[in-house]
């Protein structure tokens, strides 16, 4: 039991901070979202800018969240699953 807690918490570390990662790669090249975004600010009052700008900033927005999310929860989840190998490891 404790080697498969100590691999699946490396595991979920490492894919949390992969995920992490290709999502942090992805933000950083999202240009649509800064053209769109340019052309939102030179016309805030046309709905197809608008609605442009929304979709966009759906998905450049949700990049941020992945990165955020995927080293938060791969970092807690992944020590929680350690932790609870070195808990065990010692109670024996």
């Amino acid at each position: 039991m404790s080697i498969a807690l100590r691999v699946l918490g490396s595991l979920v570390l490492l894919l949390g901070l992969g995920a992490a990662a290709v999502s942090w790669w992805l933000y950083l090249g999202d240009a649509r979202f800064a053209e769109i975004a340019n052309a939102y600010g030179r016309h805030p009052e046309h709905p197809m800018f608008q609605a442009e700008y929304w979709v966009a900033a759906g998905r450049h927005y949700g990049l941020l969240a992945a990165t955020v999310g995927g080293v938060a929860g791969g970092v807690v989840f992944g020590a929680l699953l350690l932790g609870l190998d070195a808990v065990l490891r010692r109670l024996r």
